[in-house]
């Protein structure tokens, strides 16, 4: 055998023992979500984040890069229960695929917040891109206004915009309050409105009456045919809070209803391009089941305006002022498992207050403890729901999307 076929076959033998390079380079983590229905998915997607750092052979907890099939990177984020997020879009009936390595990420842009405002009145307001939303806390109930359900803010923008509406209406109130001390009576309204999250000054504002009701999405319990409202929350907990999914807890005061003594737990989720919110709620301290129920509050009473279906409540609000708006805010409780019924019921107590009452989602026999899943949210004009059929179709697309979820694996390859 010549010498040169010698070598040849050594260095053959000896190449098989050594780990291919390429092998190696190309071994990867794949994040898999998988459309089975024939609609175009834009959703923030869910992976197990343990599974996640055990398929790249890096501890819990470690630094890591999602990129897109481009090598681009993307924003993702580990909650508080241990999923990974990703927004992810996806063909009907179409696979999308995401790629993880160990690293340090980009800054990232965050479209969610939670935000604490004790100035206004221990107000907790949460937004994203689409959306705002406000829960009335612990100041407001010691001033014994009657605001029980959920405030909405529209919005007209995708950026973050909670924050700035406060500053800015706290500076209208000082303004306001420093021109009263002068006497200058006249110029306070055009110099309120310049600031005040009331008035939209292109990046949305806040039209909508809340008062003794419901408001958007909160939930309640039912003795017989009334509703016995809930009060301000006494403490919360912000679990996730960016960059694509906000994910609050609040506590409410115990309160003796119907001889139980009673304490409610909300836990309240919103994600990036969402116009529902995720509501679980739960009561302790329930001797006997209990009817609850949730919805949006009426103020109106046509018909048209008002949509009762079977696994959801649709609602077109005229807003606070409407000849001056002229534009209307779309709000609805959603519930994809199902309701055991929705209806009207009637409020004659508020009618002074703009207030008819209050169309609601029901479902009876809670058990202590069990926990109520369903989902409550808002749009309008400005920010991608045109029309009161638009809205509708939102709904029942959404619907649709939550009954076939996203299909989504850690896949190695």
């Amino acid at each position: 055998m010549k010498i040169s076929n010698i070598f040849s076959s050594l260095l053959l033998t000896f190449s098989a023992f050594i780990p291919s390079t390429n092998a190696v380079a190309s071994a990867k983590v794949v994040l898999s979500a998988t459309n089975t229905t024939d609609t175009q998915r834009l959703e923030v997607a869910e992976f197990d984040a343990k599974t996640v750092w055990q398929s790249l052979g890096v501890e819990s907890g470690s630094n890591i890069i999602v990129k897109d099939l481009y090598n681009q990177e993307v924003a993702y984020q580990i909650t508080h229960d241990g999923k990974l997020l990703v927004e992810m879009a996806v063909r009907p009936r179409g696979e999308a695929r995401m790629i993880v390595e160990p690293g340090i990420a980009q800054p990232m842009r965050s479209y969610v917040d939670g935000y604490f405002s004790h100035w206004r009145a221990d107000d907790f307001t949460w937004e994203n891109d689409r959306c705002a939303y406000r829960a009335y806390g612990p100041a407001l109930q010691r001033s014994g206004e009657k605001a029980f359900g959920f405030d909405v803010w529209m919005k007209s923008t995708d950026e973050l915009d909670v924050r700035r509406r406060y500053q800015l209406h706290r500076e209208a109130c000082d303004e306001r309050d420093e021109l009263r001390r002068k006497g200058r009576k006249a110029e306070i309204d055009a110099t309120f409105d310049r600031k005040s999250f009331h008035v939209d000054h292109g990046r949305g504002l806040d039209c909508y009456n809340v008062g003794p009701s419901l408001g958007c999405g909160v939930p309640a319990i039912m003795l017989g045919d009334s509703i016995v409202m809930p009060w301000a929350f006494k403490d919360y907990e912000l679990l996730d809070n960016g960059p694509l999914r906000m994910t609050v807890e609040l506590t409410y005061p115990e309160v003796n209803i119907d001889s139980q003594t009673i304490t409610e737990h909300r836990v309240i989720t919103l994600d990036k391009g969402s116009f529902f919110n995720n509501m679980t709620v739960w009561y302790d301290g329930l001797r006997d089941k209990t009817n609850v129920c949730s919805g949006v509050v009426v103020h109106t009473d046509k018909a048209d305006d008002l949509t009762l279906a079977k696994n959801y409540v649709a609602y077109c609000d005229p807003t606070d002022s409407p000849e001056r708006h002229n534009f209307q805010i779309y709000v609805a409780t959603v519930y994809p498992d199902g309701t055991d019924k929705t209806r009207m019921i009637n409020d004659p107590w508020h009618k002074k207050q703009g207030i008819m009452g209050n169309a609601v989602g029901m479902k009876r026999g809670i058990k202590n403890g069990e926990r109520w899943n369903y989902w409550f949210g808002a749009s309008w004009c400005k920010s991608g729901t045109a029309d009161k059929a638009a809205w509708i179709q939102q709904i029942n697309t959404f619907i649709n999307n939550q009954n076939h979820p996203l299909l989504t694996k850690v896949v190695k390859e």
